[in-house]
């Protein structure tokens, strides 16, 4: 009888495959409890015993069920130094802001000479004032610079995405694991069955009555000593109708001298087969044989 760790051995280069093209968890998912579905279907097609199959159907769905928490996923966060550490970003210089500066500084110098030259003339003169509007408008002009040239504080809001890939490896030993589990769960019943099974053989053996057991035993030797068409059919009947009690009818054959009593001969072979229940010997056969 197969296990479900060597069915999942058997068909692990294709779950392998498989995982490998599950581009997402919840793909991830998908091929988990599909591998588990064809574990369960090879293991139940072998398995005859209907306790068991069961068994491992609950097994299998209660293992399986639990196949989604690889697909919980939380927020994923990535930490830079550096590259991608939030803070004031500068802006690129306007233009304007060259024009106006170099305006402004050249306005002052000529406003400047012009007072200087023009100091001690009152009432002031057109050129006075002239000088006066020029050096405010170099201030203007000193002042519109800096507001051109003045720093944005801007927040850095470049977005970061994680894409996080399945490990197949990974996944086929938890796999592997869980099949550990259940196969030893499914032993244990399966030798609880057998347990069943062989104490109900013994009730039934006990139930039997000695008389019924030798009355049948000895119909068996007198259809082996006649070796006619009709003694074969009472034997075929016979063994069927003990089959139905679980009984076995054993053939000698030299390696069972324990189920027999021996009368010396120079050729073996069976006079009385004997007949066994659960392998315990209701009555013991007679051969020939050394």
């Amino acid at each position: 009888m197969a296990t479900m760790q060597a069915l999942l051995e058997k068909d692990k280069e294709r779950f392998l495959n498989n995982m490998s093209a599950a581009k997402s968890s919840a793909e991830a998912v998908a091929t988990v409890e599909e591998q588990y579905s064809r574990i369960l279907s090879a293991y139940n097609e072998k398995e005859e015993n209907e306790r068991i199959r069961n068994t491992a159907v609950f097994l299998t769905e209660a293992v399986s069920s639990a196949a989604g928490f690889l697909n919980c996923d939380g927020e994923s966060v990535i930490w830079s130094r550096s590259q991608y550490r939030p803070g004031v970003s500068k802006p690129k210089r306007s233009g304007w802001f060259a024009f106006f500066l170099i305006l402004g500084i050249l306005a002052l110098i000529g406003a400047g000479a012009e007072l200087i030259y023009l100091t001690d003339a009152f009432p002031p003169s057109n050129e006075m004032i002239i000088g006066l509007a020029v050096a405010a408008a170099a201030a203007l002009c000193l002042f519109l610079s800096g507001v051109f040239s003045a720093r944005k504080k801007e927040e850095n809001r470049q977005e970061l995405y994680a894409e996080t890939i399945p490990d197949g490896e990974k996944t086929y030993h938890i796999l592997l694991n869980s099949v550990l589990t259940m196969d030893r769960i499914l032993e244990q019943v399966r030798n609880e069955e057998l347990l069943a099974e062989k104490k109900a053989l013994m009730e039934e053996k006990d139930s039997m009555k000695k008389e019924d057991i030798r009355l049948l035993s000895d119909l068996l030797e007198s259809a082996y000593a006649e070796n006619s068409e009709y003694g074969r059919q009472i034997i075929s009947e016979l063994k069927f109708y003990l089959h139905r009690k679980n009984i076995d009818v054993v053939d000698y054959d030299g390696s069972n001298r324990d189920y027999f009593e021996l009368m010396p001969s120079e050729s073996g072979g069976t006079i009385r087969p004997a007949l066994v229940i659960a392998g315990s010997v209701l009555r013991k056969g007679l051969a020939a044989g050394e």
